[in-house]
């Protein structure tokens, strides 16, 4: 079995590495919540249990329940006081 260091190393039919490649689409991602805090939206994402987040423009995280029919978010919980969510770090750019 390959080591993730040597799948990073693969070039895709675009020339770019994996890790070119990924590279990019975190780069992609932090833009896309920079952009969406600088106009107050929160971000939706989901953790590796399928839980539903928000991050929010401060920093901090809830814990949410998507009603699809509404297209609305129900906040269960703060998960993360402002400042220390999962991606808080990008707010110190």
């Amino acid at each position: 079995m390959c080591e993730y260091a040597e799948i990073e190393k693969i070039k895709l039919s675009n020339g770019k590495t994996i890790k070119e490649v990924n590279e990019e689409v975190r780069k992609e991602v932090e833009r896309i919540y920079l952009e969406g805090w600088a106009k107050g939206i929160s971000i939706p994402f989901k953790d590796e249990k399928g839980n539903i987040y928000l991050a929010n423009p401060d920093g901090s995280e809830d814990l949410v329940e998507f009603n699809r029919n509404e297209r609305s978010y129900k906040v269960i919980s703060r998960v993360a006081q402002a400042g220390h969510g999962k991606y808080a770090y990008l707010l110190n750019r």
